[in-house]
């Protein structure tokens, strides 16, 4: 038997005991209070002293007055005013009366149905052996009827309406027998020929799908199905239809007119491509060069004129040395041939430059492809990510030595309007141009000619540039030999060949001579006018003012300083204007009468003018780079393009002169970089 001292050590070594004793010593301290005795500490009905338990600071809560009450809607009838009370007294006179309204017309209408006999014409007459044959008979006699007539009237919605009841209620009977099956397919006919007026096409093939189903040879779905088909330019699929309507419904000359011409889409046209199928990638439909280096293969879209005959707006005198030249303006996607994108001119998708750019960008690809996988959709390609920005046609003169020949040679095959692929191997793009530009002293991209040395995945490639060596990139094994290109020819306009030697160094154009009734253009006036320096292929901007005021052939060239926009100034403190702005317009001396106020000219120079005279707040920087390039022979800047005009004199300051910049010359921060003679 343990000690009664060892009992009391265990007791105390019990921690539950422990807390037990402090909670009874903090009780018997808050009962005592601070000048209680011990033994008043729990008697009952003592009030306890030192009770810091304040709850004066809840009075209030749960107490909203009236005001608040009225918010809220929880408030009684009578503590409403005399006012308040006539509102109430006037909301409820005005819903029972319009609920009196409501049960008037209801009456009214109920009424009417009442009295009103059932039109049961269609019956007389007629046997039915069935309830389905019923029912075939009343959606033909009413519904379809009264269909067609609002579908004659114009009114599409309720001719819509009839039409969609008169199929529910025929495929309500269940297993509609063949006479209900046959007037479904009307119907729906019907409605894919209302659809087909509007221009929507996805109804028109839902519907006629439906149909065909039922009834595979049906003449007007088929032949409607292939509108749908030539809507989305499906050649292929309306081209089936259309065969298969022409078989069985010989005298269906739309389908067959429509056959024709789905036909010369896909190039299937014996008479002008020679018996080759587009479809057929390896012969094609023209062969361009004797090599095989540039084939035309398939006509996208005709352009102007008759299909059948041969393209005749090219002139021979325009590939010669002489005063004439022809410029043309063309949108073009250039792409590999397993797809991916490599030059479009109607956008482009700017390439990440930092590494750290790139990084997040490759973070953005690995979740977005995890998502797609994930919904069982389609990889993307790189070039998806990138925002898009808008670009200009490209532009340049037939027999170019600084365009690459393919591209050259495949516009001329083309009529205005015309969009096509053609197929261009590597000899035809850089290696035609290397010599010339090494002969002119600065490289292609100057010009705005699209960089096509390219690899397999060039865009994918160029990210992983980062984490990989070049002998693990391998990229000399990945170059492709070719490019696909689609052209579409946009406009021709001749030029007027104005270099000394007739080699289209310097070609001027008069695009519009100016106003009749207004004064000519005289050296010393005043004008006003806009101009805008370009690269001549892509026409990126390198130097542009949208309205600017000087003297004619005095102002041009004057520089004192630059704004506080960094935008040079005239010694007056006006904008400042290239001398090649002001020969643009005097250079002109083949109009007759002069170009009046008003006039829009261009010129295109394959040495434009130098750094200095465009951008004279960049002179000091490369005064060096001028001179060597001056003692190797080499005079004048990069090949621009300078688009002139001339506001009519009666036309003020344009509103947008408000925006910030706008009445400057404004330069390119890239001219540096991209126009320096190498």
């Amino acid at each position: 038997m343990p000690s009664l001292k060892k009992k009391q050590q265990e007791e105390e070594d019990d921690p539950l005991k422990r807390r037990q004793k402090k909670a009874q010593a903090a009780a018997a301290a808050i009962g005592t209070g601070a000048g209680a005795a011990p033994g008043e500490a729990l008697k009952p009905g003592k009030k306890i002293q030192g009770d810091r338990l304040d709850y004066s600071r809840f009075k209030g809560i749960g107490e909203d007055d009236k005001e608040e009450r009225m918010k809220t809607g929880d408030v009684v009838w009578d503590e409403l005013s005399k006012d308040q009370k006539k509102e109430v007294w006037q909301a409820e006179e005005q819903m029972e009366a319009l609920i009196d309204k409501k049960r008037q017309e209801e009456d009214e209408w109920r009424r009417q149905l009442r009295d009103k006999p059932a039109d049961l014409s269609w019956v007389q007459g007629q046997h039915f052996t069935s309830y389905e044959a019923f029912c075939v008979g009343r959606v033909q006699a009413t519904l379809k009827k009264s269909g067609n007539e609002a579908f004659q009237k114009g009114d599409y919605d309720k001719a819509r309406m009839d039409w969609e009841g008169g199929i529910q209620m025929l495929l309500a009977l269940g297993e509609p027998p063949p006479e209900a099956i046959s007037l479904i397919c009307v119907l729906r006919n019907n409605l894919a020929q209302l659809h087909l007026n509007r221009g929507e096409w996805n109804q028109v093939k839902e519907l006629t799908d439906k149909i065909l189903d039922k009834e595979p040879t049906n003449n007007k779905a088929l032949y409607r199905r292939a509108h749908s088909y030539w809507a989305y330019s499906i050649w292929d699929k309306a081209e089936k239809d259309l065969e298969l309507c022409v078989k069985v419904h010989p005298g269906n000359k739309d389908a067959a007119l429509l056959l024709t011409q789905v036909r010369r889409k896909l190039g299937k046209d014996k008479a002008t491509f020679g018996g080759k199928a587009c479809n057929d990638i390896a012969a094609g439909i023209q062969e361009i060069t004797p090599d095989g280096t540039v084939r035309k293969l398939r006509i996208e879209e005709y352009g102007e004129g008759n299909p059948d005959e041969p393209c005749n707006w090219l002139k021979h005198q325009w590939l010669e040395s002489g005063t004439e030249k022809a410029v043309v303006t063309c949108q073009m996607i250039i792409s590999s041939v397993g797809g991916e994108e490599l030059y479009n001119s109607r956008e482009y998708r700017p390439f990440p430059d930092t590494k750290q750019a790139r990084d997040e960008l490759k973070e953005y690809m690995d979740m977005v492809n995890f998502l797609d996988q994930e919904a069982k959709k389609a990889p993307r390609l790189v070039g998806d990510f990138y925002r898009r920005v808008k670009r200009r046609p490209v532009r340049w003169y037939l027999g170019d030595p600084g365009m690459y020949r393919g591209l050259d040679l495949a516009v001329r095959t083309m009529k205005p309007g015309e969009r096509a692929l053609f197929e261009v191997d590597q000899p035809m793009l850089s290696p035609s141009v290397e010599k010339f530009y090494e002969k002119v002293g600065f490289h292609s991209g100057v010009a705005g000619l699209p960089q096509l040395i390219y690899t397999i995945e060039e865009e994918r490639l160029s990210i992983l540039e980062d984490e990989m060596t070049e002998t693990d990139l391998d990229l000399e094994n990945k170059r492709q030999r070719g490019v696909r290109v689609e052209l579409q020819l946009l406009g021709v306009i001749p030029y007027r060949d104005v270099s000394p030697e007739g080699d289209g160094s310097k070609i001027h154009a008069v695009l519009h001579p100016g106003l009749p009734d207004a004064p000519v253009i005289r050296r010393g006036d005043l004008v006003r006018g806009s101009f805008y320096i370009n690269r001549p292929f892509d026409g990126s901007l390198l130097v542009q003012n949208a309205y600017v005021e000087w003297r004619l052939g005095e102002d041009e060239g004057l520089f004192e300083k630059c704004g506080d926009q960094k935008e040079p100034l005239r010694p007056d403190g006006g904008a400042f204007v290239p001398r090649c702005v002001g020969q643009a317009v005097l250079d002109v001396d083949w109009v007759e009468g002069g170009l009046h106020f008003g006039a829009l000219v261009e010129v295109r120079m394959r040495h434009g003018p130098e750094l200095h005279e465009i951008a004279p707040m960049y002179r000091e920087q490369f005064e060096q780079a001028r001179r060597e390039n001056h003692k190797k022979g080499r005079k004048g800047g990069a090949a621009c393009s300078v688009l002139v005009q001339i506001l009519p004199p009666e036309q003020g300051r344009p509103e947008e002169d408000d925006e910030p910049g706008f009445g400057t010359t404004l330069v390119d921060e890239s001219i540096p970089k991209d126009m320096e003679i190498e």
